[in-house]
């Protein structure tokens, strides 16, 4: 039986009279294509932050969670974020995904980075230095990549390990070793289609589950 990735939703801009769109970025659901596996959309909405039994059922059902990027941060993305952590269900943050976990933590979110080389569509704009005693270095396999970065928000400290940073100091990866997969990111490796890197996190992240 093929193994289900589920991906919870973003809110996304649009064009028709400033209704918000519930959905996750394409190039997410591309790179997934080459595996084997099935993809489940979780559906979160502002106004349905009551429904986090119902979310659970599909949680449970799943093999792995990834909680994407995306620019709003609702409270029910705290309550999925500890029940992965309390089931061990392998998650994998990306961006935003990996601002909650840092945040759940008591982490805080700082809204702004002087620094505008986190921000563009580049595809590698910065290196990273990953701690060599980390499960990111072990699937890794490097201490220093260069990785590509869209985003203005930041943690800048959580009780997560923190296990990777920038060349100017900002967070770019957590993790809890001691969990089967519970890593977040800052960066996206969904868009960096033919990277190696890329290539060993996904693959690590899938064959855990």
């Amino acid at each position: 039986m093929n193994k289900t990735i589920g991906i919870i939703t973003r809110e996304h801009t649009s064009d028709y009279k400033d209704v918000p769109l519930y959905g996750i970025r394409r190039d997410v659901v591309q790179y997934l294509k080459k595996y084997d596996i099935n993809i489940i959309m979780i559906p979160i909405m502002k106004e349905n932050e009551n429904e986090f039994e119902k979310i659970k059922e599909i949680i449970d059902f799943c093999d792995g969670i990834i909680l994407p990027g995306g620019s709003k941060i609702y409270d029910i993305d705290y309550q999925i974020t500890q029940y992965l952590y309390e089931i061990d269900k392998p998650t994998f943050g990306i961006c935003l995904g990996m601002q909650i976990m840092g945040k759940l933590f008591n982490g805080k979110v700082r809204n702004k980075i002087e620094k505008q080389n986190h921000c563009s569509e580049e595809e590698y704009v910065h290196n990273i230095t990953i701690k060599k005693n980390s499960l990111l270095y072990t699937i890794i396999g490097e201490e220093k990549i260069k990785v590509n970065s869209r985003h203005m928000m930041q943690i800048p400290s959580t009780k997560l390990d923190c296990v990777a940073y920038s060349e100017d100091n900002i967070l770019e990866a957590v993790e809890d070793s001691n969990k089967k997969f519970f890593i977040g990111i800052q960066w996206h490796p969904e868009s960096l289609m033919n990277d190696i890197y890329s290539s060993r996190l996904f693959d690590y992240f899938i064959n855990v589950m």
